[in-house]
């Protein structure tokens, strides 16, 4: 049997961006607002397949699939408040999904070593 590795510290920042997330609707609520929201959703989907690390990397592609509706959501959410706002967002607004990508792909390879081991 594999013991289940589970990182604290993956889980805990996980945790300090959903709480920061919701600590943003204090300061601009009507700012991305429907963006923080799917955010908030897929955060909490990461905090499970972080809890839940040996089945998702057993079974990367749920973990795949997963991304790329998170991904597609945040960029159909971001190019909808864009247009809602009329061009009020600035242009930074869309590397939010590259970032994401960026984690995306870092949890990906987390996923991958631990198979390996």
């Amino acid at each position: 049997m594999k013991k289940s590795k589970v990182s604290i510290t993956s889980i805990i920042l996980c945790v300090a961006f959903i709480i920061f997330m919701f600590s943003t609707f204090y300061l601009q609520y009507e700012f991305l607002f429907v963006t923080r929201i799917v955010s908030i959703a897929f955060a909490l989907g990461y905090l499970v397949i972080e809890i839940k690390k040996e089945y998702f990397s057993e079974n990367k592609m749920m973990f795949i699939i997963f991304s790329a509706v998170s991904l597609i959501a945040l960029i159909v959410s971001i190019a909808l408040e864009d247009a809602a706002a009329n061009n009020m967002l600035n242009e930074r607004v869309f590397f939010i999904p590259v970032y994401i990508f960026i984690l995306i792909v870092i949890m990906y390879r987390d996923l991958y070593d631990e198979n390996k081991q």
